[in-house]
């Protein structure tokens, strides 16, 4: 007998038979598996994975151009996307009720909840160019060096001209995301990334005609080629085939009942990827206070980082989609078998990244010498990027149970709680520790480090533990609330 905790939730017509699962009968194989949390997420890796190399040789392209680029780059990038990351974060939102309404088998339904995302984004638009000011006035605020300052506000402004792209993308990638049509998203981000990287070479470096523009050459590359995977999308989107089969032509409407949904589960999400961002946005704004040095260590380190970091983002995306199919379905307890497989699968690669990270950080941070720092300004780049590497391969591990967790709890639309322990965690044990580390206390580099590997465990530890305790299966999105059932076998 199953506990009610174990218990899935039965609706008439549910499938219940497990015994052998097959993918005629509306299953994969292995549901909840390896195998289909790889299906879902690989796709979905090399799309961040994508977007990791992307970030990585724009980042390696400024630092050959010079270091004063390189150290602005990430001040004035991670402002832009703090700024852009709550629209980005409820737009996301649409990927969650996609893959319920799915699972439910409502495919008119997933037209649906794309549109209200793109009429979203469209809201979002002007509120994102009229934030222009407020970044000016954080990097202004942060008291960087004037001449890394001067260039923090020049990317930060032309990324901010492509910030309406982020938003919406999220919106139409949701509807091949949420149906776990993975693949599609990847292709779509590829595409994008691959014209950055030439426009970014080609702008940053004056080739083929073009004027030496250095990083603000980096930000137009980088709005620009946002409109790649939008166009690609949106064609895809409204392809005959799926006008027919979702009638995502036909859906083309204000639909009130989703857009509220949108925004009641979306909102709290949105907020706490935005505070996420914000926190470590302040957390590289008070680094730069230690000097440009430090700033640069900093900046590259955060850079090799992403290799870890942005492929496990598209493991939190598969997982939300399995999670929100699988109770749109009323299986919750599939979902959480997907859940665990996907961290299993996430630390899996994040031990292998942080053992490269202690093992050979030199090499990583090799990577990033230019032509225009001497050999001992690099050389106490190198040394104290080993010391600062070797933490964040500690705090990959526990940044896993975060990444994979809050990707589970956003899928079920338990987004509330994220939100109120983002707020707890990083604005009162992150943030303000870290102010008094550097400003009060003056202890430096590796003690700021060191506190950003406590706030990484107790987020990771905190969200884990709230997938455990069962809430998320009390939350129904689509239905009204119900008592669990419990399955006798």
């Amino acid at each position: 007998m199953s506990t009610p905790k174990q218990a899935d939730q039965e609706r008439p017509g549910d499938e219940r038979s497990l015994t052998r699962p097959t993918e005629s009968a509306g299953e994969p194989v292995d549901p909840g598996g390896y195998r289909e949390v790889l299906t879902v997420a690989v796709p979905l890796i090399l799309s961040t994975g994508a977007l990791t190399v992307n970030l990585f040789v724009d980042r390696m392209f400024l630092a050959w151009f010079s270091p004063t680029a390189v150290a602005a780059a990430i001040p004035g990038g991670i402002t832009y996307f703090t700024i852009c990351s709550l629209f980005v974060g409820i737009a996301q939102y649409v990927n969650t009720i996609v893959a319920q309404y799915h699972g439910a088998g409502d495919r008119a339904a997933c037209s649906r909840a794309v549109w209200q995302g793109v009429f979203f984004s469209a809201c979002a638009l002007p509120l994102i160019l009229a934030m222009i000011p407020v970044g000016i006035a954080i990097i202004a605020w942060s008291g960087h060096e004037p001449a890394v300052a001067a260039l923090e506000r020049d990317y930060f402004v032309v990324l901010m001209f492509g910030g309406g792209m982020l938003p919406l993308n999220a919106a139409l990638s949701s509807f091949f995301s949420g149906r776990g049509r993975t693949s599609v998203v990847m292709w779509g981000n590829v595409a994008g990334n691959a014209v950055n990287i030439v426009l970014a070479y080609t702008l940053i470096f004056g080739k083929f005609g073009f004027p030496v523009m250095g990083i603000r050459g980096a930000g137009i590359a980088t709005a620009v080629s946002g409109v790649v995977p939008a166009v690609i999308w949106t064609t895809l989107f409204l392809s005959r085939r799926n006008r027919e089969q979702y009638e995502t032509l036909r859906a083309f409407r204000r639909d009130r009942k989703l857009f509220v949904m949108l925004l009641k589960f979306g909102v709290p999400s949105g907020v706490q990827f935005c505070l996420d961002v914000a926190a470590f946005t302040m957390f590289i704004l008070l680094i730069g206070r230690l000097g440009e040095t430090n700033l640069a260590v900093s900046n590259i380190v955060l850079s090799i980082e992403m290799l870890s970091f942005l492929p496990m983002v598209g493991m939190s995306i598969a997982t939300a989609t399995l999670v929100g199919k699988y109770i749109g379905r009323g299986r919750p307890s599939l979902a959480e078998r997907s859940v665990y497989s996907a961290l299993r699968l996430a630390l899996g690669y994040m031990v292998i990244t942080a053992a490269l990270f202690v093992t050979v950080p030199a090499f990583f941070l090799e990577l990033f010498r230019g032509d225009g720092q001497t050999a001992a300004q690099f050389d106490l780049i190198v040394e104290r990027g080993t010391v600062i590497l070797r933490l964040v391969a500690a705090y990959t591990l526990f940044d896993t149970l975060f990444i994979v967790f809050s990707g589970a709890l956003r899928g079920a639309g338990d987004t509330r709680f994220a939100m109120g322990m983002q707020v707890v965690c990083a604005w009162v044990l992150f943030v303000p520790p870290v102010y008094i580390i550097i400003e009060r206390l003056g202890l430096g580099l590796v003690a700021a480090w060191c506190w950003g590997l406590v706030y990484v465990i107790v987020l990771g530890v905190v969200f884990w533990l709230r997938f455990r305790s069962g809430a998320w299966r009390r939350i129904d999105m689509l239905r009204e609330p119900r008592p669990e059932r419990v399955d006798l076998c």
